[in-house]
């Protein structure tokens, strides 16, 4: 089982997943979402933060969100995001230079370095994280939403 060489389980799921399941919450990934990861830190070249919560920090909910998370709990409507399937993640640029991780991380996902994600959101929506998930896309192509 392939596990993140940059990314501990606990910046990778909520502090509820994480007390529910522990380390065998590694088995909700893909394994080429994990190692998509690892090549996004490797290539960046600087700390990266999803979640910090296990540190004290304020992200909780950045990666895989369950039923009980803040998030999603007061759905009363279908609810069905990359973050609930183990898909997405809003990262954070620790050197606070989302604008330019945003191009980064378009720039990888246009030209095929990447083997699971496919999309990202629209940066301006997001100032202060770059949300990416693995969902499919229409054609296969990456995507801005």
């Amino acid at each position: 089982m392939y596990k993140c060489k940059h990314f501990d389980i606990k910046e990778l799921v909520s502090k509820a997943v994480y007390y529910k399941f522990g380390e065998f919450a590694w088995c909700f990934f893909d394994e080429d979402i994990l190692k998509d990861l690892d090549i996004i830190r490797e290539s960046w070249g600087s700390p990266l933060t999803i979640n910090n919560w296990h540190s004290g920090g304020q992200y909780n909910e950045s990666g895989l969100r369950s039923n009980v998370d803040s998030i999603v709990k007061n759905k009363i409507a279908p609810y069905l995001s990359g973050h609930v399937l183990a898909k997405a993640f809003d990262i954070k640029p620790q050197n606070k230079k989302s604008k330019e991780f945003h191009t980064f991380l378009w720039n990888f996902l246009k030209t095929g370095k990447l083997k699971a994600f496919k999309r990202l959101e629209n940066g301006q929506l997001t100032p202060d994280w770059i949300h990416i998930d693995a969902l499919r896309t229409q054609n296969g192509n990456p995507e801005i939403f």
